[in-house]
């Protein structure tokens, strides 16, 4: 049974916030991203459940980007233009976006679909879609496997092909992330829903492998 990753950005809001960006090893995957959206020249950009506007950041100065999420804890640190609003439901109107961002966000719906029909819905043609998301086989160091969820990477493709003929898989499998001491590795296991206990399969410092996917689609 596939299981939704709890949306707990409001009622626990310390466990997001238990994860360092100093951990990444290789930069802000954020970047990577940007980059794209950048080369073809693609906007304006949804960012969808963007949280806190880190894909805002990535890209240029000025470049036109609104975040939408549902968290209030989330919106209240993201740059404005900023909606709080459900990806299910994307309040603009059709064939309006240049670029459409749900990054690291799919796998808190029942249906992941549905939102990725909003975002064909909304975008122009020709316009880019995409999405990034984890293994169940990521941070083996830590697990033997998280529990399949509605948008893991082994699936992922095969669910953005239901409303994308055109799509990308870029993938990762590499070490990424550095922990250096116990509580490092002790926050990282509160922000990936790990129990603390798992802290103690691994000796710090250590280097975590990290593997999943971003998708790019065009409509």
């Amino acid at each position: 049974m596939l299981r939704r990753v709890p949306d707990d950005y409001d009622i626990d809001p310390g466990r997001w916030r238990a994860h360092d960006s100093a951990w990444l090893r290789g930069g802000d995957p954020f970047g990577h991203v940007a980059g794209r959206i950048v080369s073809a020249d693609a906007r304006p950009v949804l960012d969808v459940g963007g949280g806190t506007g880190a894909l805002g950041r990535a890209l240029p100065e000025g470049w036109p980007v609104v975040v939408l999420d549902t968290s209030v804890s989330q919106l209240r640190d993201a740059p404005a233009p900023k909606l709080r609003a459900s990806a299910l439901a994307l309040p603009v109107g059709s064939s309006c976006a240049g670029a459409v961002a749900m990054l690291w966000m799919l796998y808190h719906l029942d249906d992941p679909a549905v939102a990725i029909a909003e975002a064909h819905r909304v975008l122009r043609d020709r316009g880019v879609f995409v999405a990034a998301t984890i293994s169940r086989f990521s941070d083996p160091e830590l697990t033997d496997g998280y529990a399949p969820t509605t948008f893991d990477a082994e699936d992922a493709p095969t669910i953005v092909r239901r409303v994308f003929d055109e799509v990308e898989v870029v993938s990762w499998d590499a070490p990424l992330v550095d922990l250096p001491d116990r509580e490092a590795v002790v926050a990282f296991c509160r922000s990936h829903f790990l129990p603390r206990e798992a802290a103690d399969r691994v000796v710090p410092p250590v280097t975590l492998t990290k593997r999943g996917c971003f998708l790019y689609a065009r409509k």
